[in-house]
């Protein structure tokens, strides 16, 4: 019994301690194996960049594969800090490279988590001098775009009138390698021939044209262009008319739809012949046509437009106005825009799987449409596009696991959703046995025919080796030399010197052999010649024989020498300018009016020089110019702003051989005003009239230029707008969206409920500086590709420029990937995107009108695109966040929508409007809204 209450403590003692232990392991517990951590470790940078088969235009780039816990995605090529390639290659192929050009190229690689390492160690490549590259490598070649047995022809203008121009070309290429010559005339080929000469016809008087020609060789690669020759056609002979042609009468209308109209009028005598007829819409030029018909496409329906038309002869004088005709457009049919998503593609297999590449195949779904292409993903990631029911994949990782999808797109531009995802593993890569054997060293290496600075060496294959490419030649343990041969004669010795000579063999596998047994060789002693130490006596009598305002001659009495005198050496104030075997010498290049002396020495064989001759001064002529060539006649005159009274003129500069003085500017052939800059600015017009202006260029000496072409302007009526004009340009040379109908039908309800007019086209023609200078606004509503030729590029750059507005929908950063400027105006460009998902949307800046009626998140369905080349002067309103969806390529600075200043005008872009139910959504319509409204300045 009384054992028991100790017993008991004993008891409470365990107790407390197992509590003690329970509670220190409940403190220690560690995260289960199969918690996922997120990956935050950086990939290793790609190591050993090198630079193989550079050319005077080219280079290609190859590293080793980076390493990472987790699967590397892509490998970044920056040239001088400016990304130019993602993809999973490790080899990079530079083009368009300028000769004789240092170059540097970084590396970077990122993994499936958006991780980017570090920059690889930076790799210098300097491009090799133009037309001096070897040429014997095929895979050199096919670098090289142009011709490498030709050389570049040259091209001039024999004669010129105002409707022809003879042109003729030489080349120092023979003749019969010439397959043919293609001349360009404005960058269109215009003919093909064996021939040297070619006549130029049918050209526009008082016009300039610009010209090139290349030569093409048996493998049909042209010559890099030869030199540009610009060519300016004189006027026509003066013909003694002086009236304008009347008016046209009875315009009318044959045909009246819902987006087209078809004029007709009558056709009038004039004292010269009618040559064209003017088409103005609403008082703005819609083309020059000869005939007396014109159909007016892209108008808008139940819509009232005023028409009218001009007479021009061949003086290109133009009449006064038809009598204005007015016509409305009928209603234009209600069309179902609601189509829905076609079926995936089925059955989606792969075979011919090995180690870095396999072959997709899949079939179509039963209820097809036209297929238009097919989309390939890669782990979510899109890869390529095909029109055939197979895609091959390359540049896989062996033994490596990989997901694919397939989605189709139909000519209509709808999109199916993905294919079932089908899973493949590749299969282990086996070594090449060639790698593991290199070849024998060479034997029997012997020296003949020594000199005081030379030997030939001499060496013998071993039978039976591996395969040699080349043979590595060695001198005194140093590399000296390269070469296929088993040969070789080293030069530029030193005389009585003992050298060592061995020799390697490389094989085709590029692994080298051992070094030879090394042979021995003595050069001999040099022999020598008794040496001439007495110079020449100095030349005498030095004098000039011709001076003009550039050059000067001189001659001089013969110098003697107890060997020979072999040269003389001319110096020009106190310079040596030049060393000459004869007694004479004409100096070039000098100054006009200016003086200079001169002095000569005489040089024998042994390089003895004499003492210099006595100084002669000479001043050369002054320079008398009569300048009588008048200035090239001003180009491209154009209006680029009118109002009621004012009319704002630009051209193009003119070229002197002198200097342009100014301009003189003509209204309605009377000399108005004389300007020196390349613009003018009418005032005091009268509202609602059509006036004609043309510019002459003068010099200093009263020489004036041929009239530039004409242009009409005709000034605004005195009632203004009332409401601001928007353009909604849909035109799409790549994929189409289905939404862009609804996308314009939103711009349109929108203007109604906020007063302003929505005009859309698709007709590129509409970009030119009358008609663009009507609108605050223009929106470029999912446009794709290359919409705008060069004189409507510059027509936007000028709408621009004068404060005109800009706003992107989604693929407007789809477009003009070849026009820089349009690149930092929109912001960025498309670089592809993943499925449609859901994702959040992060608004950093809530105090602008597009994101106040937002909260800091908004989370949506969305094409989510990735982008390239994002312009550093953007200012982001919303940011994505890629860690709420898959298939993000930006990482962390993946801006969603931005607003800018740019070159004079204000800028708004939203990546969102992807499809039709975008447009459903208030939060969107009202970011729509609100970017137009900080467009409109309101």
């Amino acid at each position: 019994m009384k054992e028991r209450p100790l017993y008991g403590l004993l008891s409470l003692i365990v107790l407390l301690l197992s509590i003690v232990i329970v509670a220190c392991q409940k403190d220690e517990e560690v995260v289960p194996e199969d918690t996922v951590l997120p990956n935050i470790v950086l990939p290793q940078p790609p190591k050993r960049l090198s630079a193989d088969t550079v050319t005077d235009s080219s280079a290609i780039v190859t590293w080793e594969k980076s390493t990472d816990h987790s699967q590397v995605a892509n490998y970044v090529v920056y040239q001088d800090s400016i990304e130019v390639f993602r993809d999973t290659l490790t080899r990079y192929v530079a083009k368009s490279l300028e000769p004789e050009t240092s170059y540097q190229f970084l590396v970077r690689s990122t993994d499936k988590e958006g991780n980017t390492s570090k920059f690889s160690e930076e790799l210098l490549v300097r491009t090799k001098a133009q037309d001096t590259v070897v040429r014997d490598s095929v895979s050199l070649d096919s670098l090289n775009p142009y011709s490498v047995l030709l050389l570049t022809p040259k091209l001039k203008v024999d004669s010129i009138s105002a409707t022809k121009a003879l042109l003729s070309w030489s080349t120092d290429s023979n003749l019969s390698s010439v397959k043919e010559f293609r001349l360009y005339q404005d960058s269109t080929m215009v003919t093909a021939q064996k021939e040297t000469t070619y006549s130029a016809n049918d050209l526009i008087p008082e016009s300039t044209y610009s010209f090139y020609v290349v030569a093409v060789d048996g493998q049909d690669k042209e010559t890099k262009p030869s030199n540009r020759v610009e060519a300016s056609t004189p006027p026509l002979k003066i013909v003694n008319d002086t009236m304008p042609p009347p008016p046209p009468t009875g315009l009318r209308s044959s045909n009246i739809g819902s987006n087209s109209i078809d004029l007709t009028w009558d056709i009038l005598a004039d004292s010269l012949q009618i040559a064209a007829f003017g088409v103005y819409q609403d008082s703005i030029l819609l083309g020059i046509v000869k005939d007396n018909l014109y159909q007016v496409r892209d108008l808008q329906a139940q819509r009232t437009y005023g028409f009218s038309v001009t007479a021009w002869d061949t003086k290109e004088r133009e009449s006064a106005f038809s009598e204005v005709l007015q016509l409305t457009t009928l209603q234009d049919e209600v069309k179902d825009t609601i189509v829905e998503a076609p079926l995936p593609p089925k059955n989606l297999a792969a075979n011919e799987i090995g180690a870095e590449s396999l072959s997709l195949q899949w079939q179509l779904p039963s209820d097809s449409l036209s297929v238009k292409e097919f989309r390939v993903f890669q782990d979510d990631a899109f890869i390529g596009f095909t029109t055939n029911t197979s895609y091959g994949v390359r540049s896989l990782s062996p033994e490596t696991s990989y997901e694919f999808t397939v989605s189709l797109v139909t000519e209509n531009g709808k999109e199916s959703p993905p294919s079932a995802p089908f899973a493949v593993t590749t299969v282990e890569k086996k070594p090449s046995p060639i790698e593991e054997t290199a070849p024998s060293a060479p034997v029997d290496v012997t020296v003949s025919n020594v000199t005081s600075n030379a030997v030939e060496l001499s060496w013998t294959v071993v039978e039976h080796s591996v395969a040699i490419s080349s043979f590595n030649v060695y001198q005194d343990g140093e590399f000296k030399s390269s070469v296929t041969n088993s040969s070789l004669k080293l030069t530029d010795l030193l005389p009585e010197t003992v050298y060592q000579f061995s020799v390697s063999a490389i094989g085709e596998n590029q692994l080298e052999s051992g070094l030879s047994l090394a042979v021995e060789a003595t050069t001999l002693a040099e022999v020598s010649s008794p040496r001439d130490e007495e110079p020449p006596t100095s030349p005498k009598n030095v004098s000039a024989d011709e001076v003009t305002e550039t050059t000067i001659g001189l001659s001089w009495e013969a110098s003697t020498d107890n060997v020979a005198v072999t040269a003389y050496v001319i110096y020009q104030n106190g310079v040596e300018i030049a060393e000459v075997s004869g007694t004479s010498f004409q100096a070039t290049g000098l100054s006009s009016s200016a003086e200079y002396s001169f002095k000569v020495k005489a040089k024998d064989a042994a390089e003895n020089i004499s003492t210099a001759s006595e100084t002669l001064q000479v001043t050369t002529l002054e320079n008398v110019v009569v300048d009588n060539t008048p200035p090239s006649v001003p180009q491209n005159l154009t209006t680029i702003e009118t109002t009621q009274t004012t009319i704002s003129l630009r051209w193009g500069a003119s070229t002197d051989d002198t200097a342009v003085t100014g301009y003189h500017v003509y209204q309605n052939n009377q000399n108005i005003a004389s300007v020196q800059s390349t613009a003018f600015d009418i005032s005091s017009l009268v509202p609602a009239t059509t006036y004609r202006y043309k510019v002459t260029a003068y010099d200093a000496e009263g020489n004036e230029s041929g009239q530039s072409l004409g242009v009409s302007a005709m000034t605004l009526s005195e009632e203004l707008p009332e409401t601001d004009k928007i353009l909604v340009f849909t035109k799409t040379a790549g994929f189409r969206h289905g939404s862009i109908e609804k996308g314009v039908a939103t711009f349109q309800a929108l203007g109604q409920s906020n007063d302003f007019e929505v005009v859309q086209t698709e007709n590129s023609g509409d970009f030119n500086t009358t008609n663009l200078s009507q609108y605050k606004v223009v929106v470029f509503l999912n446009t794709t590709g290359d919409i705008l030729n060069n004189t409507q590029q510059v027509a936007f750059e000028n709408y621009i420029q004068s404060g005109g507005s800009f706003m992107g929908v989604h693929a407007a950063t789809d477009t003009e990937y070849d026009w820089p400027w349009y690149g930092q105006l929109v912001g960025a460009y498309f670089n592809g995107h993943p499925k449609i998902q859901e994702a959040n949307l992060e608004v950093v800046n809530r105090n602008h009108s597009s994101t106040a009626h937002l909260m800091g998140n908004w989370t949506r369905t969305e094409e989510w695109y990735n982008f390239k080349d994002i312009y550093s002067g953007i200012k982001p309103l919303i940011m994505l966040d890629e860690s709420s969806y898959e298939g993000g390529t930006n990482g962390t600075y993946h801006p969603f929508s931005w607003y800018q200043e740019y070159d004079g005008g204000r800028v708004f872009y939203t990546a969102g409007g992807h499809s039709n139910s975008a447009y459903d959504e208030p939060d969107f319509r009202q970011h729509l809204l609100g970017g137009l409204l900080y467009c409109l300045e309101r």
